[in-house]
């Protein structure tokens, strides 16, 4: 009785309310060191994702631009500690439900900014720039996968540890020649094999469809395909040699979109730690961030990636690559129409004007 009666006559303290900060208060410069991104595409972003983000009440009744700001500090540092520090006044909870829903709602918009060059219009115009590029004819996109890291997750750990030991995500992604994300597949646990999850991913259904007019490049983790060229494993004449050179120039492609990806949001690059969320939320991070990645692209707003960053980025990918084992079922279709392009660039090659 004595205690219930103390209860009642407890005398709480008020609860004090802090001031929200967000990328408002932030200079030009600021805003691209915390967040990698120009205030103008961060107020576009905020315009993007306002109806699904947007809650006046409840428990993470925050402003749309502290919700944003926080999330894309999140993105840009792969740290909570950071996105505290820039983001005041606001529960590390908040924050946590912030970035949730700021990914779900770019993830619900990847399928207008993620979009493969399926018309006649947009086919000619990636297979262009490749050609002006790269000297490559009839590419419409360079595919690849990368690893992201996890924590251990709590369904089918094993699956998901990498051939470092590592838990990982294994996400395929195919970019264009000006480093435009077009595809993104974040489905399968670190173990798969590159070209298990191509088999598995929509890529060659719509290849086979017979829609498109020219093909994807990859590595050596991909077998040939009508639709798909890889180099030759070992090359012993003039032709494959140059074949080779060409095809690898041109799918460089891709690493330099990945240094890109991991450099500007850190936290879907190991250097910015393991990630301590689930493969689903993970995956949904990814495809969030190929979305900011191509508004940005779109807007001329580049992450100046350094070639040191790139070397390393390759060799850390490499340290993942697992060559695919051929099994002798490759089409002749597919080894005669990779002839027949090689035999095309060493003829290209002939005719260049040679320099003094």
């Amino acid at each position: 009785m004595e205690y219930m009666y103390f209860l009642r006559r407890r005398r709480y303290k008020e609860r004090v309310y802090r001031r929200w900060s967000s990328f408002l208060g932030l200079t030009e410069e600021e805003c691209q060191e915390k967040l990698h991104l120009s205030s103008g595409m961060v107020l576009e972003i905020c315009r993007l994702v306002a109806d699904d983000v947007a809650n006046p009440s409840g428990p993470s009744a925050l402003p749309v631009a502290v919700k944003v700001t926080a999330a894309l500090a999140f993105f840009a540092n792969g740290s909570f500690q950071n996105t505290l520090g820039l983001v005041t006044g606001v529960s590390q909870s908040a924050i946590s439900c912030a970035i949730h829903v700021v990914s779900s709602s770019l993830v619900r918009h990847a399928a207008y900014y993620i979009v493969f060059p399926a018309a006649s219009e947009s086919q000619l115009r990636t297979k262009q720039d490749f050609m002006s590029k790269y000297g490559l004819p009839g590419v419409l996109g360079s595919i690849d996968c990368t690893h992201v890291q996890l924590r251990a997750p709590s369904t089918e750990p094993l699956s998901y540890v990498n051939r470092l030991g590592v838990y990982s995500i294994n996400i395929q992604v195919v970019c264009d020649a000006n480093c435009l994300v077009t595809h993104v597949y974040a489905n399968y646990p670190g173990s798969s094999h590159d070209s298990f999850i191509l088999a598995n991913s929509v890529i060659p259904t719509v290849f086979q469809r017979g829609s498109l007019d020219g093909w994807l490049i990859g590595d050596d983790g991909y077998p040939l395909k009508p639709w798909l060229l890889t180099p030759y494993i070992t090359p012993t004449t003039r032709k494959q040699h140059v074949f080779n050179s060409v095809l690898n120039r041109a799918r460089s492609v891709i690493e330099r979109t990945f240094g890109m990806l991991k450099m500007r949001f850190k936290c879907l690059d190991r250097s910015g730690g393991t990630l301590q969320y689930s493969p689903k939320n993970v995956s949904a991070f990814f495809v969030a961030c190929c979305v900011l990645h191509n508004i940005a692209t779109h807007h001329g707003c580049h992450f100046d990636l350094t070639e040191e960053a790139l070397q390393d980025l390759r060799k850390r990918e490499a340290e993942l690559h697992e060559p695919y084992e051929e099994t002798g079922e490759q089409l002749t279709e597919a080894w005669e129409g990779r002839d027949k392009l090689a035999a095309q660039l060493v003829l290209q090659v002939n005719e260049a004007p040679q320099e003094d």
